[in-house]
């Protein structure tokens, strides 16, 4: 398995212990912070670090559903990670409703990033 793999994997445990320890600041806040830096890195370590012109466009890989849809994921994660910032920031205001928007908010990214990771999984070329 790829070490990008692993460390996705690493990512996601990480997530899900700061998703259910939420009143835990000290862990909750820099934990999901340091996974959105990772989520914004990896795709830059890729593609300075990977042949993709290559598998996407010698290979034709660009035209698999896999490829567009893992794509149309990673949009979706970054989404909601500017979603997730903005409730926090009310709910460190003091604004409670934000709450319940944060926490659905949580959810989501958990479902949508782990099907991030299978789908990255998937499409991992071990060179």
């Amino acid at each position: 398995m790829p070490i990008t793999s692993l460390a996705a994997i690493a990512s996601y445990l990480l997530m899900l212990a700061a998703y259910f320890l939420p009143r835990q600041r000290w862990l909750h806040i820099p934990a999901m912070a340091a996974i959105m830096l990772f989520d914004v890195g990896l795709p830059i370590y890729l593609y300075t670090h990977r042949n993709w012109w290559h598998r996407l466009i010698e290979q034709q890989d660009i035209l698999s559903f896999l490829v567009w849809m893992h794509f149309g994921l990673i949009v979706a994660i970054y989404a909601l990670d500017i979603l997730q910032i903005q409730s926090a920031r009310k709910i460190l205001r003091g604004i409670k409703e934000a709450r319940a928007e944060h926490h659905g908010q949580g959810k989501a990214l958990l479902v949508i990033r782990g099907l991030v990771i299978l789908t990255g999984a998937i499409l991992a070329n071990p060179e």
